[in-house]
């Protein structure tokens, strides 16, 4: 009975070992969203307190081992904008992100042109799409698009 028992140890111990040495064919991998993305931000006209008008801007942005980079525009310039983080091998994501205000009228508050900012951004994607959400001081939705 004894020595069942050690076999028994012995056959489990070696089972999980060998699981835990193997990746899973099963689990995703973040670098399937590697590649080219369009990104398209739409933020409409702000109705509340602040009135900042609506706009639209795209860019591009790159994706490598599953790590989303993209920006518009000079760092030290008005109008800049720079978004990144990880996306999960789920496909959700949040992304930070920072810029310099352009035109006073499109922004919350209407603060001075140049004036930094930032916000982050949570996002599902998929194979070939992606979409998502500004969390914090007004509405945009973002649209990320493989190319």
């Amino acid at each position: 009975m004894k020595d069942r028992f050690v076999t028994l140890v012995l056959l489990a111990a070696a089972s999980l070992a060998s699981a835990q040495s193997s990746p899973s064919a099963s689990a995703p991998s973040t670098d399937r969203f590697d590649g080219d993305w369009l990104v398209t931000m739409s933020c409409p006209t702000n109705t509340e307190k602040s009135a900042a008008l609506g706009y639209k801007r795209q860019f591009n942005a790159q994706v490598k081992d599953g790590f989303l980079r993209g920006e518009q525009g000079s760092e030290d310039a008005p109008g800049f904008l720079r978004i990144g983080g990880r996306i999960g091998s789920d496909g959700s994501a949040r992304f930070s992100a920072r810029g310099r205000t352009g035109n006073p009228d499109f922004a919350v508050a209407h603060p001075p042109s140049s004036s930094p900012y930032s916000f982050s951004v949570e996002a599902r994607f998929d194979a070939s799409h992606g979409s998502g959400k500004r969390l914090e001081q007004r509405e945009c939705s973002f649209a990320f698009d493989r190319k």
